[in-house]
């Protein structure tokens, strides 16, 4: 049986090279590091202190990368570009895609505030086991929030919504915010894409059914119904992934709208054979 892949992740500081080595008293199934730098460290200071501190960092990195070399654990180092939650969260995606079900763990010993914040938050989407020294010499975890989107967003159907609310992008000055999406849109956009749930758990020894390709037109064998669409927006909403409204003018006609948690749970629990809709917004930046 194959080796789970463990993927220990760091902030790079002017000290990783030495908490590296003890990581492993703690972490011994480390199969991949990565350190994620702030991209001013490779950049040129005329600030004799500032240069000296990005120099200690430089060689800090390249410290770990050569201890990963003699322990035969592939190494990678992370550019990370201002600003800093945008760029964290794109590389963590590659990496979570890239390696589905992995172990990740964070030791955020070192680095940037921004870039330490950027990735304390993403830890928990990713199920990370988040280390750090804070003020102290001997690195402690950070439990990190329990609940899992993981399992809701293996139903196609919450990734479709999500792809539709995404896609939508607002012409609003607030960055992050996308269009308010009425409910009739969401329904007529799933209707002819949605996949009904499984009732009925497969028996072992079951031969799989075959996947249905729908042509155009056609109505899937089990409709989607209202009441369904309802059942669907209302879960997105309770976990947070999506906000509703009515607006004033008629209140019959809900809309609603991405909020960030659902960008980011949409970004890492997708699968981009769901659908073409799905896979262009995954790859778009």
């Amino acid at each position: 049986m194959d080796q789970e892949e463990h993927i220990h992740i760091i902030s790079a500081g002017e000290n990783i090279h030495t908490a590296y080595p003890a990581a492993f008293r703690n972490l011994p199934s480390i199969t991949r590091t990565c350190v994620f730098a702030d991209s001013e460290v490779y950049d040129i200071s005329f600030n004799q202190a500032i240069e000296t501190q990005r120099i200690a960092i430089r060689k800090a990195v390249d410290a770990v990368k050569e201890i990963s070399r003699t322990l035969s654990i592939p190494f990678s180092r992370e550019i990370v570009n201002p600003p800093a939650y945008a760029s964290t969260r794109s590389i963590l995606m590659k990496i979570h895609r890239d390696f589905p079900g992995a172990r990740f763990t964070f030791d955020l010993s070192g680095g940037s505030k921004p870039l330490c914040m950027a990735l304390f938050s993403f830890a928990p989407w990713l199920g990370g086991e988040v280390w750090s020294a804070f003020d102290e010499k001997i690195p402690r975890t950070v439990p990190p929030p329990e609940r899992s989107m993981r399992s809701m967003m293996e139903n196609p159907n919450y990734q479709t919504i999500l792809a539709l609310l995404l896609r939508r992008e607002g012409k609003e000055t607030n960055p992050g915010t996308h269009e308010w999406i009425s409910r009739e849109y969401l329904f007529k956009q799933l209707w002819s894409v949605y996949i009904p749930s499984r009732t009925k758990a497969a028996k072992h020894g079951d031969t799989p059914a075959p996947p249905v390709n729908y042509r155009k037109g056609r109505k899937p064998a089990a409709e989607l119904t209202h009441g369904t669409l309802s059942t669907f927006m209302r879960t997105l909403e309770d976990a947070g992934l999506v906000i509703g409204q009515s607006p004033a003018e008629t209140k019959r006609e809900k809309v609603y709208r991405i909020t960030a948690r659902g960008d980011i749970a949409f970004r890492f629990f997708s699968d981009p054979a769901t659908s073409t809709l799905v896979r262009i917004v995954l790859e778009r930046k």
